[in-house]
C-alpha cells in the first residue's frame, strides 16, 4: 500500500508560461482524486485505491504543503500576483463596489478547487514563479536561473515528513504547453 499523502514531482521542459531560460518543475500532492487529466498524463495512484485515505487529513496535509511552498518562496522575495486578483463577496451595503482581494494564501487555494476559475501566478521577485489552476492540487514552479534556492532544496523544505517520489507524466496533458522553439 502508498503512503496516504505524499510528495510527487517531475521536471518539465521549457515552457511558454514561463520566462525563457528557467528551470520548470511540477509538484502534487497524491493520492489525487480520480481525474481524467491525471489519468492521461499517465499518473496512476488515485485516492480511492489508496486504503489509508483520509479526506480530512489529506486536506489538511495539502494545506500545509501550500504554506510551506508559499513560505520557501515567500523568503526569497516579496509575492506578487500576476493577474487579476480573486476578490471576496462584495457587502450588502457597499455592493456598487467591489470586493476586497482575497489573501495570497486563497488566491493561490480557489484555482486549485475550481476549475472555472483563472490559474494564479504568484511571482517572487526575479527568482521563482508559482502557478496553479484548473482544478488540479498541483504547482508549476518555475525557478529563475538567478534563484538562490535549488529545486532540491526547496523539496527539502516543503516535504518534511512526506515520502517523495519523482514521476514523469505528459504535462501537456495537465495544462502545460511546451514553449515554440
Amino acid at each position: 500500500m502508498e503512503h496516504s499523502f505524499s510528495i510527487n514531482w517531475g521536471e518539465v521542459s521549457a515552457s511558454g508560461e514561463f520566462p525563457h531560460g528557467w528551470q520548470i518543475f511540477a509538484l502534487w500532492p497524491a493520492p489525487v482524486n480520480e481525474d481524467e487529466c491525471f489519468a492521461a498524463a499517465g499518473f496512476t495512484h488515485f485516492k480511492y485505491e489508496d486504503e489509508g485515505w483520509s479526506e480530512q487529513h489529506w486536506d489538511e496535509q495539502a494545506e500545509i504543503l501550500q504554506q510551506r511552498l508559499l513560505a520557501a518562496f515567500s523568503a526569497l522575495a516579496s509575492p506578487a500576483l500576476l493577474g487579476e486578483p480573486l476578490r471576496g463577496k462584495r457587502s450588502m451595503l457597499r455592493f456598487w463596489q467591489p470586493g476586497e482581494p482575497l489573501p495570497l494564501a486563497e488566491q493561490l487555494r480557489w484555482p486549485i478547487l475550481h476549475d472555472s476559475l483563472p490559474e494564479v501566478a504568484i511571482r517572487f521577485g526575479d527568482a521563482a514563479e508559482l502557478r496553479a489552476g484548473s482544478g488540479h492540487e498541483l504547482y508549476w514552479i518555475g525557478l529563475s536561473p538567478h534563484s538562490p534556492l535549488s529545486f532540491d532544496a526547496l523539496l527539502a523544505q516543503v516535504a518534511i515528513g512526506w515520502p517523495v517520489k519523482q514521476v514523469q507524466l505528459d504535462w501537456s496533458k495537465l495544462g502545460m504547453h511546451h514553449a515554440q522553439t
